[in-house]
């Protein structure tokens, strides 16, 4: 795609990171490519954005059940069909996708850089382990990620989701979010523009620019062709005219429409876009649903900016109560749950919710004892593994508290077991 003029501000591909080679076989770096865009507004200010699904672990394998729609048919969360254990999971994002995007960032030289990543990872530890690493060789990076919460088979604007997630915390963990990452001569406070589940909008404000940059994933609903499809397209559309009539400041937004990108052109019409052809993958299927979109705001002061959390060394969330909800440690351990509550200014049939109970930690966990020696934000990790996980994840985390000596407790997914004692306890090998 060309080099397309949008009133203040232009935008262009770059190219990719990495060849379709190279991150396509197996075993994968990720189902879609890295892709660089430039972004240049009208006072000569350029930045430049690294647009990357990173990919979600990757679940495969299974068939669809008797008396669904999907009824056997071959069920994957990815284009690859790839199945990840955990391990495999985080040693891939640690051996082949963080080298990629810490190369990037290394060579900024003098045009500011800023990562917008989707499908991240939700556990927090290993949101810390990741940012610790890039900080490795660049100390002054920060990273914001999206909420690890969602509230799913509900029609509700994306303010009432919000709070729903924040204030009252009826939701479910996420199985993924997304991601921004940026050097704090940017910012180094941002704040966040609420617009829902599937988008981390953040408000950057520097002594040369001011503007909001957006890492987004909207929903999949069918691949090209599919019966599906089309609402899918009508879905993006209507993103794109939401940011195009409701964004107040300048706006950069990258991430993945789930749609060809082609589509959107032929329904929206013209806008400052930048896409990278074949970009993605899908059981063969090469597609162009990744780009990069440059708004110019209207000028009007925004009255919806929320404050960001910052968790440890430069990594934000969305609010304090990320990691367990309100209702704290005990009951996300002994379950996160909603019946019939009503939340103010959120309507549905009667102005009420039905929500079911949602387990988050596995039963014969609750009352294990080796659950008390991890910490908080080890526990809130715990939680978004499958069940059938957890006691082998549970097991690790205690073992790696033990291998390692005090004096190396400088990474965060060591230091968050700092307080535990290094005794040999018989508790560990139940």
């Amino acid at each position: 795609m060309g080099f397309h003029d949008f009133m203040t501000c232009r935008v262009s591909s770059l190219g990719t990171l990495l060849s379709a080679e190279e991150s396509f076989s197996l075993p994968p770096v990720s189902d879609h490519l890295p892709q660089a865009f430039r972004v240049v507004w009208e006072t000569g200010h350029a930045v430049e954005i690294l647009s990357w699904n990173v990919m979600a672990r990757g679940r495969a394998g299974a068939t669809g059940r008797a008396g669904t729609a999907l009824e056997g048919k071959r069920l994957t969360n990815n284009g690859l069909d790839c199945d990840e254990t955990p391990d495999s999971y985080k040693q891939r994002l640690k051996e082949r996708v963080l080298p990629v995007l810490q190369r990037w960032l290394e060579q900024s030289g003098t045009c500011q850089r800023v990562a917008c990543l989707q499908e991240f990872p939700v556990q927090p530890l290993l949101q810390q382990e990741f940012l610790s690493d890039l900080r490795s060789k660049i100390p002054c990076l920060q990273m914001a990620v999206g909420s690890a919460w969602e509230v799913e088979s509900m029609d509700l604007p994306n303010a009432c989701v919000l709070q729903l997630v924040v204030e009252a915390g009826f939701a479910q963990l996420a199985t993924h979010t997304n991601a921004v990452v940026w050097d704090s001569s940017l910012c180094e406070r941002p704040s966040q523009v609420p617009r829902g589940p599937e988008v981390l909008q953040l408000a950057l404000k520097s002594t040369k620019h001011t503007f909001d940059l957006m890492s987004f994933h909207l929903p999949f609903k069918d691949s090209p062709g599919g019966a599906r499809y089309s609402e899918g397209v009508k879905a993006a559309t209507s993103f794109l005219r939401t940011l195009s009539r409701d964004t107040p400041r300048p706006l950069i937004a990258a991430g993945d429409f789930n749609v060809q990108v082609n589509d959107l052109e032929k329904a929206f019409g013209a806008t400052a876009m930048a896409t990278q052809h074949d970009s993605a993958v899908f059981r063969g299927q090469r597609l162009s649903v990744d780009a990069c979109v440059a708004l110019p705001g209207l000028e009007e002061p925004s009255t919806s900016l929320m404050p960001l959390v910052e968790d440890s060394g430069g990594l934000w969330r969305p609010s304090e109560l990320e990691l367990f909800g309100p209702e704290g440690r005990d009951a996300f351990i002994e379950k996160y749950a909603a019946s019939q509550l009503g939340v103010s200014g959120c309507h549905t049939q009667n102005d009420r919710h039905i929500l079911e109970y949602w387990e988050i930690v596995a039963k014969n966990l609750h009352d294990d004892p080796r659950l008390w020696r991890l910490s908080d934000t080890a526990v809130a990790s715990l939680g978004c593994w499958p069940f059938a996980e957890q006691p082998r994840e549970v097991a690790r985390l205690l073992h790696g508290t033990r291998s390692q000596k005090k004096r190396k407790l400088d990474n965060p997914l060591l230091t968050a077991y700092a307080s535990e004692s290094e005794e040999d306890s018989t508790e560990d090998s139940q």
